[in-house]
């Protein structure tokens, strides 16, 4: 399966314009349905998108976080000058 380019950004416009054209309400059933579940869809990956990008913050936040206590413990352990 060929990885999908489209950026996070360009999901988020597409999904308010897929929220904008069914609140509008003027669309027959069949182009509404389908739209529905485009958003659906791009709802989803939206969110793993962010679910992703959360958890990748936590591990650098984490890996600096334990790198500043390491330095400030080597600090503390230094006899002052």
């Amino acid at each position: 399966m060929a990885k999908d380019k489209t950026s996070f950004e360009q999901r988020l416009e597409r999904l308010k314009s897929v929220v904008d054209s069914l609140e509008r309400g003027d669309l027959p059933l069949e182009k509404a349905l389908a739209l529905y579940k485009e958003g659906l869809g791009l709802s989803g990956e939206l969110g793993r998108q962010l679910e992703t990008a959360r958890n990748e913050v936590r591990l650098v936040q984490d890996g600096l976080l334990k790198e500043f206590a390491a330095l400030n413990e080597t600090a503390e352990g230094e006899p002052e000058a």
